[in-house]
């Protein structure tokens, strides 16, 4: 790929990646025991400081936050079960209000481990203060899965006039491979309407 190409393609990429969060709040993380709402919300209970917790909910919701977090650490004082369960409901209360905020409804606590890949890379790109590895790896997944379908759309349309089946063929190709180009364009221009 020309040096100009991969520049093109990686400001493209780029929005993408600016533009998922916003259009697919479906793929949150915040409610998930090592997201980072829950994993703020453990260091604040060992501490027994909330300020950090508070950027994650709206300054209305503060005083009710701050007093389940003082019951909270109340329970926590009555032994090893009493902190197990007085936690758990403190996490549900704070993921409840933050995603109330972000206008998501909220379906309980999420177990560990199961934060998608490309959540914990942007969250880990954060942390290390740099985004050129985050952003080589997307354009070379997207790169790859164009070119892949491309391709074999490509094979397939030069047979799709021999018979129906192949000619089917053709077709399940190149709907896969117009509508994954279809849907990255829509999120880079911000139009997810009709994404597929």
């Amino acid at each position: 790929m020309t040096l100009p190409l991969r520049k093109h393609l990686l400001a493209i990429v780029t929005a993408s990646a600016l533009a998922l969060p916003l259009a697919t709040p479906a793929f949150a993380h915040c409610d998930a025991m090592d997201g980072p709402v829950i994993t703020e919300a453990q260091l604040a209970l060992d501490s027994g400081d909330i300020t950090p917790l508070l950027k994650w909910v709206p300054a209305a919701d503060e005083p009710s936050l701050m007093s389940a977090f003082d019951k909270t650490l109340e329970v926590r004082a009555l032994g090893d079960t009493a902190q197990e369960l007085a936690d758990r409901q403190f996490f549900a209360t704070l993921v409840k209000i933050h995603r109330a905020y972000e206008g998501a409804p909220f379906t309980g606590i999420k177990p560990a481990g199961e934060i998608d890949p490309a959540v914990q890379l942007a969250d880990r790109a954060l942390e290390e203060g740099e985004i050129d590895a985050f952003l080589a790896r997307i354009v070379e997944k997207f790169e790859q899965n164009a070119r892949s379908a491309f391709e074999t759309t490509l094979a397939a349309k030069l047979h799709a006039g021999e018979n129906p089946e192949l000619g089917r063929e053709y077709v399940d190709h190149y709907v896969h491979y117009v509508h994954y180009l279809e849907d990255v364009h829509n999120v880079i221009v911000g139009n997810t309407a009709h994404a597929h």
